[in-house]
């Protein structure tokens, strides 16, 4: 069986059907084979469209044969079709009401355009610039930081923008909302109708 094919990304719902992580297949398939104490499955597998939705164990998934031409779960003797979404039946938690400061959010956020001059520059031209300088006490938080393009950033130094006369296109920077930002980059066609949380990156903020 393909390492690749095994680290394709897997949508994981709680017991009440909401989405709060991406596995690995192979981690997905691992919780599709367990039990719990009165010997069912731990995990199923959705087969979600807008026509039919419906549960699968590995045993009857394994009877569904692949279209001709689509990704396949191979081994000498069979294939099977590749599972996007399980949903798990022990389970109930759910992704934490958090948005993370992060460099991909707040590039994302500002759609890579630099907060003082308003053009639009690559990754590698822009900088995460804080309104009030750290060395002045300024933290590394959404409520203080925003996009510059090196050149403004360098105009601005370690004064406040009201000190270099220069004006934030944006307002006061504030803390966005969740809505903003998804689970992750949409993998499957069959993930677009549970995800509505936020994607997770890790925290780069200061509390």
């Amino acid at each position: 069986m393909s390492v690749g094919v095994l680290q394709r990304k897997v949508l994981v719902l709680n017991k009440s059907w909401v989405a709060f992580d991406i596995w690995s297949l192979a981690k997905a398939i691992t919780h599709l084979f367990k039990t719990d104490a009165a010997g069912r499955p731990k995990a199923k597998i959705v087969k979600y469209s807008l026509a039919d939705t419906g549960t699968y164990s590995w045993e009857d998934w394994a009877k569904l044969i692949p279209a001709d031409g689509d990704a396949a779960l191979k081994t000498p003797v069979n294939q099977y079709m590749i599972p996007e979404i399980i949903v798990l039946s022990g389970y109930n938690g759910f992704p934490k009401p958090k948005q993370n400061f992060s460099r991909r959010a707040i590039y994302k956020l500002y759609n890579k355009q630099c907060q003082y001059c308003a053009k639009y520059f690559g990754t590698e031209e822009l900088t995460i610039e804080h309104v009030v300088p750290r060395s002045r006490g300024g933290k590394t938080r959404w409520e203080n930081c925003v996009l510059a393009c090196v050149g403004c950033n360098s105009k601005k130094a370690n004064r406040t923008p009201q000190e270099a006369k220069m004006k934030l296109i944006c307002g006061e920077p504030k803390k966005p909302s969740m809505k903003l930002f998804d689970i992750g980059e949409i993998k499957c066609e069959s993930w677009k109708a549970f995800l509505d949380a936020a994607y997770w990156n890790v925290d780069i903020g200061e509390d």
